[in-house]
């Protein structure tokens, strides 16, 4: 009978330990993702993911600082079981009301024409060409002060 409960309990044991590596395998990574923007930002990396053609490729930068960014207004918390959160952009884009950024392709194409404004050409006098006499040329400063040399 002790055989019987010790094996049982050595059973339930590795059976709790088994179901707690699953666990412990499946980590949830911490991202504040920013809707207005939408921009994550790895809480233990310290990085902000960003896209600026609609979503298309992603790219990142460090934060320096451990303020919270006032321009990318209100913040909601994800956990992701992968580190490429940007995967389920699409999801958190129609959940959060997500906005799209495309600055690339904004530069690409002429935006906004009406509000360029218009260069002003400066209107040069061009050399006369008369034949007006021009005044004669003043002897040298030496030539003014001694005179014309006489042999």
């Amino acid at each position: 009978m002790k055989l019987f409960g010790l094996l049982f309990f050595i059973l339930i044991t590795v059976g709790v330990i088994f179901s707690s590596c699953n666990t412990i395998a499946q980590k949830k990574f911490e991202f504040f993702y920013y809707p207005q923007l939408n921009v994550y930002f790895d809480v233990a990396g310290s990085k902000y993911f960003f896209s600026l053609d609609s979503c298309k490729t992603w790219d990142s930068v460090y934060s320096r600082t451990n303020a919270e960014p006032a321009t990318l207004g209100n913040k909601q918390i994800l956990y992701s079981n992968t580190h490429a959160i940007w995967d389920s952009n699409e999801e958190h884009l129609k959940q959060y009301n997500g906005h799209i950024i495309n600055i690339v392709d904004a530069d690409t194409v002429v935006v906004n024409q009406d509000e360029v404004a218009d260069r002003k050409i400066k209107k040069i006098k061009a050399a006369s060409t008369n034949n007006s006499k021009q005044p004669a040329k003043k002897a040298g400063f030496f030539q003014r002060l001694f005179g014309k040399k006489h042999s």
